[in-house]
Protein backbone atom coordinates (compact mmCIF):
# COMPACT_ATOMS: atom_id res chain seq x y z
CA UNK A 1 0.00 0.00 0.00
CA UNK A 2 1.32 3.68 -0.80
CA UNK A 3 1.96 5.54 2.13
CA UNK A 4 0.28 9.45 1.95
CA UNK A 5 1.90 11.92 3.03
CA UNK A 6 0.45 13.28 6.23
CA UNK A 7 2.20 16.37 7.74
CA UNK A 8 1.03 19.02 10.17
CA UNK A 9 -0.13 22.28 9.26
CA UNK A 10 3.26 23.82 10.52
CA UNK A 11 4.21 27.20 9.56
CA UNK A 12 7.10 29.36 10.51
CA UNK A 13 7.97 32.74 8.56
CA UNK A 14 11.55 33.74 7.87
CA UNK A 15 12.53 37.14 7.03
CA UNK A 16 15.35 37.39 4.08
CA UNK A 17 17.81 40.72 3.58
CA UNK A 18 19.14 40.44 0.27
CA UNK A 19 23.00 40.41 0.16
CA UNK A 20 22.85 43.15 -2.73
CA UNK A 21 21.27 45.26 -0.54
CA UNK A 22 22.66 44.72 2.83
CA UNK A 23 20.81 44.96 6.16
CA UNK A 24 20.24 48.39 7.12
CA UNK A 25 16.13 48.31 7.45
CA UNK A 26 16.49 51.50 5.57
CA UNK A 27 17.43 49.88 2.35
CA UNK A 28 17.25 46.10 2.37
CA UNK A 29 15.07 44.06 0.45
CA UNK A 30 12.97 42.20 2.48
CA UNK A 31 10.82 38.89 1.65
CA UNK A 32 8.69 36.78 3.70
CA UNK A 33 9.19 32.61 3.12
CA UNK A 34 5.98 30.71 3.58
CA UNK A 35 7.41 27.49 4.86
CA UNK A 36 4.48 25.68 5.32
CA UNK A 37 5.30 22.05 5.52
CA UNK A 38 2.61 19.93 3.37
CA UNK A 39 2.53 18.32 0.13
CA UNK A 40 -1.18 17.74 -0.66
CA UNK A 41 -2.53 14.91 -3.09
CA UNK A 42 0.93 13.79 -3.20
CA UNK A 43 2.43 10.30 -2.72
CA UNK A 44 5.71 9.33 -1.33
CA UNK A 45 6.83 6.39 -3.16
CA UNK A 46 9.62 4.97 -1.21
CA UNK A 47 10.73 7.17 2.11
CA UNK A 48 14.37 6.06 3.84
CA UNK A 49 16.61 7.28 0.63
CA UNK A 50 20.00 8.36 0.96
CA UNK A 51 20.82 11.07 -1.67
CA UNK A 52 18.29 10.21 -4.20
CA UNK A 53 19.88 12.55 -6.99
CA UNK A 54 18.05 11.45 -10.18
CA UNK A 55 14.83 9.78 -11.59
CA UNK A 56 13.27 8.75 -14.40
CA UNK A 57 10.41 6.97 -15.81
CA UNK A 58 8.76 5.23 -18.61
CA UNK A 59 5.22 4.76 -17.88
CA UNK A 60 4.91 2.16 -16.46
CA UNK A 61 7.91 1.92 -13.73
CA UNK A 62 9.47 4.73 -11.79
CA UNK A 63 13.26 4.71 -11.94
CA UNK A 64 16.01 6.57 -9.25
CA UNK A 65 19.62 6.81 -8.35
CA UNK A 66 20.77 7.50 -4.52
CA UNK A 67 24.12 8.60 -4.45
CA UNK A 68 24.66 7.05 -1.08
CA UNK A 69 26.86 8.56 1.90
CA UNK A 70 29.40 10.91 1.82
CA UNK A 71 32.18 11.37 4.51
CA UNK A 72 33.24 14.88 4.09
CA UNK A 73 33.87 16.37 7.04
CA UNK A 74 36.44 19.45 5.66
CA UNK A 75 34.66 21.22 2.65
CA UNK A 76 38.19 22.17 1.43
CA UNK A 77 38.68 18.43 0.56
CA UNK A 78 35.86 16.67 -1.01
CA UNK A 79 35.25 13.09 -0.54
CA UNK A 80 32.91 11.15 -3.33
CA UNK A 81 29.94 9.12 -2.72
CA UNK A 82 29.68 5.54 -1.82
CA UNK A 83 26.79 2.76 -1.28
CA UNK A 84 24.78 4.50 -4.31
CA UNK A 85 21.98 2.72 -5.62
CA UNK A 86 19.72 2.74 -8.92
CA UNK A 87 16.10 1.74 -8.00
CA UNK A 88 12.38 1.16 -9.75
CA UNK A 89 9.30 1.04 -8.78
CA UNK A 90 5.72 0.63 -10.36
CA UNK A 91 4.41 3.67 -10.98
CA UNK A 92 1.28 2.54 -9.04
CA UNK A 93 3.29 2.27 -6.08
CA UNK A 94 5.56 -1.09 -4.12
CA UNK A 95 4.53 -0.80 -0.67
CA UNK A 96 7.86 0.96 0.19
CA UNK A 97 9.96 -1.88 -1.24
CA UNK A 98 11.69 -0.74 -4.48
CA UNK A 99 13.50 -2.94 -6.46
CA UNK A 100 17.39 -2.62 -6.45
CA UNK A 101 18.90 -2.56 -10.16
CA UNK A 102 22.37 -1.80 -9.01
CA UNK A 103 23.85 -1.27 -5.64
CA UNK A 104 27.79 -0.19 -4.82
CA UNK A 105 27.30 3.08 -7.15
CA UNK A 106 30.22 5.54 -6.58
CA UNK A 107 30.17 9.31 -7.95
CA UNK A 108 32.43 12.18 -7.75
CA UNK A 109 31.90 14.98 -5.12
CA UNK A 110 30.51 17.20 -6.95
CA UNK A 111 28.08 14.91 -8.19
CA UNK A 112 24.69 16.65 -6.91
CA UNK A 113 20.52 16.47 -8.56
CA UNK A 114 19.34 15.82 -10.98
CA UNK A 115 22.61 13.59 -11.89
CA UNK A 116 22.96 12.53 -15.20
CA UNK A 117 20.02 9.22 -15.72
CA UNK A 118 17.75 8.54 -18.27
CA UNK A 119 15.65 5.26 -18.86
CA UNK A 120 14.14 4.13 -22.98
CA UNK A 121 12.01 1.77 -21.38
CA UNK A 122 14.41 -1.48 -22.17
CA UNK A 123 17.37 0.03 -20.15
CA UNK A 124 18.15 2.87 -17.59
CA UNK A 125 21.77 4.93 -17.74
CA UNK A 126 23.52 6.59 -15.63
CA UNK A 127 27.27 8.24 -15.63
CA UNK A 128 29.61 7.00 -12.63
CA UNK A 129 31.36 10.47 -12.39
CA UNK A 130 34.19 8.48 -10.14
CA UNK A 131 34.80 5.58 -12.39
CA UNK A 132 34.59 7.78 -15.46
CA UNK A 133 32.14 5.43 -17.27
CA UNK A 134 28.48 5.92 -18.48
CA UNK A 135 26.54 2.00 -17.79
CA UNK A 136 23.50 0.70 -18.33
CA UNK A 137 21.27 -1.90 -16.63
CA UNK A 138 18.16 -3.45 -18.36
CA UNK A 139 14.69 -2.66 -16.24
CA UNK A 140 14.12 -5.98 -15.86
CA UNK A 141 17.42 -6.33 -13.68
CA UNK A 142 20.95 -6.59 -14.81
CA UNK A 143 22.89 -8.75 -12.09
CA UNK A 144 23.30 -5.83 -10.39
CA UNK A 145 26.62 -6.28 -13.01
CA UNK A 146 25.76 -2.75 -15.43
CA UNK A 147 27.67 -3.05 -18.65
CA UNK A 148 29.86 0.12 -19.13
CA UNK A 149 28.78 1.68 -22.52
CA UNK A 150 30.94 4.37 -22.92
CA UNK A 151 34.42 5.24 -20.91
CA UNK A 152 33.70 8.42 -20.09
CA UNK A 153 31.67 10.37 -17.52
CA UNK A 154 28.79 12.87 -18.03
CA UNK A 155 27.72 16.39 -17.24
CA UNK A 156 23.87 15.57 -18.96
CA UNK A 157 22.93 12.47 -20.83
CA UNK A 158 20.10 11.58 -22.87
CA UNK A 159 19.04 8.99 -24.56
CA UNK A 160 16.84 7.98 -28.17
CA UNK A 161 15.89 5.81 -30.27
CA UNK A 162 18.72 3.60 -29.94
CA UNK A 163 21.50 6.30 -29.04
CA UNK A 164 22.56 8.30 -26.21
CA UNK A 165 23.58 11.35 -26.09
CA UNK A 166 25.80 13.21 -23.03
CA UNK A 167 27.47 16.58 -22.10
CA UNK A 168 31.04 16.84 -20.56
CA UNK A 169 31.06 20.11 -18.72
CA UNK A 170 34.78 20.77 -20.69
CA UNK A 171 32.49 22.06 -23.77
CA UNK A 172 32.01 18.81 -25.58
CA UNK A 173 28.89 16.53 -26.69
CA UNK A 174 29.07 12.81 -27.59
CA UNK A 175 26.81 10.40 -28.95
CA UNK A 176 26.85 6.37 -29.31
CA UNK A 177 24.49 3.11 -30.08
CA UNK A 178 22.92 2.11 -26.76
CA UNK A 179 24.30 -1.11 -27.07
CA UNK A 180 28.12 0.23 -26.36
CA UNK A 181 30.38 2.29 -28.19
CA UNK A 182 33.87 0.57 -26.48
CA UNK A 183 36.54 2.89 -26.86
CA UNK A 184 34.99 4.80 -29.85
CA UNK A 185 32.61 7.56 -29.65
CA UNK A 186 31.07 9.85 -32.03
CA UNK A 187 31.83 14.00 -31.26
CA UNK A 188 29.43 15.82 -32.13
CA UNK A 189 31.23 19.48 -30.72
CA UNK A 190 34.46 20.04 -29.14
CA UNK A 191 35.01 23.95 -27.92
CA UNK A 192 37.24 23.39 -25.39
CA UNK A 193 36.32 24.53 -21.69
CA UNK A 194 34.57 27.43 -23.21
CA UNK A 195 31.22 27.69 -22.67
CA UNK A 196 31.35 25.17 -20.56
CA UNK A 197 27.91 22.07 -21.25
CA UNK A 198 25.71 20.99 -19.12
CA UNK A 199 22.18 19.77 -19.36
CA UNK A 200 21.50 18.15 -22.96
CA UNK A 201 17.54 16.81 -24.12
CA UNK A 202 17.28 14.90 -27.57
CA UNK A 203 13.51 14.49 -30.22
CA UNK A 204 13.46 14.20 -33.25
CA UNK A 205 14.30 17.40 -34.08
CA UNK A 206 17.52 17.28 -32.64
CA UNK A 207 19.85 17.02 -30.27
CA UNK A 208 19.56 20.27 -27.56
CA UNK A 209 22.00 21.78 -24.70
CA UNK A 210 22.69 24.04 -22.79
CA UNK A 211 26.20 25.61 -21.41
CA UNK A 212 27.92 28.57 -19.22
CA UNK A 213 30.47 31.03 -19.35
CA UNK A 214 28.70 32.03 -21.31
CA UNK A 215 25.48 31.17 -21.38
CA UNK A 216 24.01 29.52 -24.50
CA UNK A 217 21.59 27.49 -25.69
CA UNK A 218 22.95 25.06 -28.84
CA UNK A 219 21.15 22.62 -31.15
CA UNK A 220 22.33 19.78 -33.74
CA UNK A 221 20.41 17.40 -35.80
CA UNK A 222 20.46 13.84 -34.42
CA UNK A 223 22.59 13.10 -37.77
CA UNK A 224 25.53 15.69 -36.54
CA UNK A 225 26.64 19.15 -37.49
CA UNK A 226 30.06 18.64 -38.23
CA UNK A 227 31.31 20.63 -35.32
CA UNK A 228 29.04 23.70 -35.84
CA UNK A 229 26.04 23.72 -33.82
CA UNK A 230 23.48 26.23 -34.24
CA UNK A 231 23.24 29.07 -31.40
CA UNK A 232 19.60 29.29 -30.44
CA UNK A 233 20.62 31.94 -27.72
CA UNK A 234 23.21 33.88 -26.87
CA UNK A 235 24.34 37.07 -24.68
CA UNK A 236 21.41 37.05 -22.77
CA UNK A 237 21.88 39.88 -20.40
CA UNK A 238 18.76 38.28 -18.12
CA UNK A 239 20.45 34.70 -17.76
CA UNK A 240 23.48 33.98 -15.99
CA UNK A 241 23.07 30.05 -14.90
CA UNK A 242 22.24 28.13 -17.09
CA UNK A 243 21.26 24.66 -16.12
CA UNK A 244 18.92 21.69 -17.25
CA UNK A 245 16.97 21.92 -20.49
CA UNK A 246 13.44 19.82 -21.58
CA UNK A 247 11.65 19.89 -25.02
CA UNK A 248 8.01 19.81 -26.51
CA UNK A 249 7.21 19.88 -30.19
CA UNK A 250 8.08 23.70 -30.67
CA UNK A 251 9.99 25.23 -27.99
CA UNK A 252 13.04 24.55 -25.41
CA UNK A 253 12.74 25.13 -22.05
CA UNK A 254 15.70 25.88 -19.72
CA UNK A 255 16.26 26.77 -15.74
CA UNK A 256 18.64 29.75 -14.39
CA UNK A 257 19.70 28.70 -11.58
CA UNK A 258 20.24 31.51 -9.76
CA UNK A 259 19.18 31.86 -5.93
CA UNK A 260 18.12 34.57 -4.13
CA UNK A 261 15.07 35.07 -6.09
CA UNK A 262 17.17 35.42 -9.25
CA UNK A 263 16.46 32.03 -10.71
CA UNK A 264 14.11 32.14 -13.82
CA UNK A 265 12.43 29.72 -15.88
CA UNK A 266 12.74 30.32 -19.51
CA UNK A 267 11.44 29.44 -23.03
CA UNK A 268 13.19 29.49 -26.69
CA UNK A 269 11.63 28.76 -29.87
CA UNK A 270 13.55 25.77 -31.45
CA UNK A 271 14.06 27.90 -34.67
CA UNK A 272 16.05 30.75 -32.09
CA UNK A 273 15.52 33.13 -29.46
CA UNK A 274 18.70 35.72 -30.49
CA UNK A 275 19.55 37.32 -27.20
CA UNK A 276 15.63 37.34 -25.98
CA UNK A 277 14.56 34.04 -24.78
CA UNK A 278 10.54 33.93 -22.88
CA UNK A 279 10.62 34.22 -19.69
CA UNK A 280 7.78 32.16 -17.88
CA UNK A 281 8.57 32.73 -14.07
CA UNK A 282 11.15 35.21 -12.71
CA UNK A 283 11.97 35.75 -8.87
CA UNK A 284 12.93 32.02 -8.16
CA UNK A 285 15.28 31.05 -5.51
CA UNK A 286 17.55 27.91 -7.49
CA UNK A 287 15.10 26.32 -9.77
CA UNK A 288 16.72 23.12 -10.41
CA UNK A 289 15.83 20.17 -12.94
CA UNK A 290 12.82 20.69 -14.90
CA UNK A 291 10.37 18.71 -17.60
CA UNK A 292 7.40 19.09 -19.76
CA UNK A 293 4.30 17.09 -21.32
CA UNK A 294 3.64 20.29 -24.01
CA UNK A 295 0.76 21.52 -21.95
CA UNK A 296 3.08 22.95 -18.73
CA UNK A 297 6.74 23.43 -17.41
CA UNK A 298 7.17 21.25 -14.24
CA UNK A 299 10.11 22.19 -12.13
CA UNK A 300 12.13 22.00 -8.78
CA UNK A 301 13.01 25.29 -6.69
CA UNK A 302 15.37 24.35 -3.71
CA UNK A 303 14.77 28.07 -2.06
CA UNK A 304 17.53 29.01 0.06
CA UNK A 305 19.86 27.39 2.06
CA UNK A 306 20.92 29.79 4.66
CA UNK A 307 19.44 32.86 6.08
CA UNK A 308 21.10 35.65 7.86
CA UNK A 309 23.57 33.02 8.41
CA UNK A 310 21.21 30.43 9.90
CA UNK A 311 19.99 27.11 7.91
CA UNK A 312 16.54 26.82 6.60
CA UNK A 313 14.50 23.83 6.01
CA UNK A 314 11.44 22.81 4.28
CA UNK A 315 11.08 25.97 1.95
CA UNK A 316 11.88 23.59 -1.37
CA UNK A 317 9.13 23.53 -3.98
CA UNK A 318 7.83 21.84 -7.08
CA UNK A 319 5.70 24.36 -9.61
CA UNK A 320 4.29 24.72 -12.63
CA UNK A 321 3.30 26.99 -15.49
CA UNK A 322 1.43 26.91 -18.64
CA UNK A 323 3.92 27.03 -21.65
CA UNK A 324 2.22 30.22 -23.08
CA UNK A 325 3.36 31.65 -19.86
CA UNK A 326 0.95 32.05 -16.67
CA UNK A 327 1.94 35.57 -15.57
CA UNK A 328 4.47 35.08 -13.81
CA UNK A 329 2.37 33.10 -11.19
CA UNK A 330 3.41 29.68 -11.15
CA UNK A 331 1.61 27.23 -9.19
CA UNK A 332 2.60 25.28 -6.37
CA UNK A 333 2.54 21.05 -6.76
CA UNK A 334 4.50 20.69 -3.59
CA UNK A 335 5.51 22.89 -0.90
CA UNK A 336 7.45 22.62 2.17
CA UNK A 337 10.27 20.47 0.90
CA UNK A 338 14.02 19.79 1.66
CA UNK A 339 16.29 19.84 -1.11
CA UNK A 340 13.99 18.61 -3.96
CA UNK A 341 16.60 17.73 -7.10
CA UNK A 342 15.78 15.54 -10.06
CA UNK A 343 11.72 15.49 -12.09
CA UNK A 344 10.31 13.51 -14.16
CA UNK A 345 6.61 13.38 -16.14
CA UNK A 346 4.36 10.73 -17.56
CA UNK A 347 0.93 10.88 -18.89
CA UNK A 348 -0.60 11.63 -15.32
CA UNK A 349 1.53 12.40 -12.47
CA UNK A 350 5.10 14.31 -11.79
CA UNK A 351 7.55 12.46 -9.92
CA UNK A 352 10.06 13.74 -8.29
CA UNK A 353 13.33 13.47 -5.61
CA UNK A 354 13.89 15.22 -2.57
CA UNK A 355 17.09 14.75 -0.21
CA UNK A 356 15.53 15.30 3.03
CA UNK A 357 17.00 16.64 6.32
CA UNK A 358 19.29 12.81 7.22
CA UNK A 359 21.85 11.07 5.80
CA UNK A 360 18.77 8.75 4.96
CA UNK A 361 15.71 10.98 4.86
CA UNK A 362 15.42 11.13 1.38
CA UNK A 363 11.82 10.59 -0.54
CA UNK A 364 10.67 9.65 -4.04
CA UNK A 365 7.17 11.63 -4.25
CA UNK A 366 4.54 11.03 -6.79
CA UNK A 367 1.40 14.16 -7.75
CA UNK A 368 -0.67 14.37 -10.02
CA UNK A 369 -0.36 16.93 -13.01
Amino acid sequence: MLKIATMSPLRHIVVVCLVAAGCDSSTSTMRTLDTTTGVTGAVVIASGQEAPAAIAVDGVNVYWMNLGTNATTDPKAPMGWTGGKVLKCPVAGCGGAPVALASDVSQGPSTGAPAPFATDGESVYWSEDSAQQIVKCGVAGCGGKPQVIAPQGAEGLAVFQGTFYWTKFSAELYACPTAGCGSSKTTLWSAGYSPCDVGVAVDASGIYWVANAPDTLFSCPLGGCGGAPTTLMAGSSDVADLQQVALDANNVYFTDGNPLELGMILACAKSGCGTGPTVLARGLDAPIAIATDGINVYWTETGPNFVAGASVTGVGLVRKCAVGGCGNAPTSVATGLTSPGAIALDDANVYWTEGGTAADGGKIWKAPK
